[in-house]
């Protein structure tokens, strides 16, 4: 075993778990922070591929920017915490139980039967990505933009009103 396996193992364990903990967990708080460090390992998990831009833009966009929404919203609401439902019986708990074991044999025996190439691609640099969006996808990073340009000016219209 090396390293990068031991770290992969890592965060791999770290996200299921804090997924999972996500649903389980009564206290909304205690849910948000679990996100928080599920998109941390997912961010991890992609620098460990090389794709450190789109690693930044998942601590930027889902730590930074999501999860800070949901604790706003959790403060505006002031919800303490959730009912997961009606209490689930022995019957229901097995038959949930043998699905995602199914699911999960299913999964391993595709990911073990999967033919891997043996060349590595690296496409997660910033550098690789902006040739890549300005070289062939240029007219759609443009129409993109204008797109944006667009709701901005109809927000800041649609706030303008609000105010008068």
């Amino acid at each position: 075993m090396n390293g990068e396996l031991i770290i992969f193992l890592i965060l791999a364990i770290l996200s299921i778990s804090c997924s999972v903990l996500v649903i389980i967990l009564k206290r909304i708080a205690h849910r948000v922070l679990c996100m928080a460090f599920t998109f941390f390992a997912v961010a991890g998990l992609y620098f460990l591929l090389r794709a450190e831009f789109i690693g930044i833009v998942q601590i930027m966009v889902y730590v930074g920017a999501l999860s800070i929404l949901f604790v706003f919203g959790m403060m505006m609401t002031d919800h303490k915490s959730v009912s997961i439902g009606p209490k689930r019986t022995f019957s229901f708990k097995m038959v949930s139980f043998l699905g995602v074991a199914v699911l999960l044999f299913l999964m391993l025996k595709g990911i073990f039967t999967l033919d891997v190439p043996g060349q590595e691609y690296y496409i997660g640099s910033a550098e690789a990505i902006g040739i890549e969006l300005y070289g062939n996808y240029v007219i759609a990073f443009q129409g993109a933009g204008i797109l944006l340009l667009a709701a901005l000016v109809g927000a800041i219209v649609l706030a303008r009103k609000e105010a008068d």
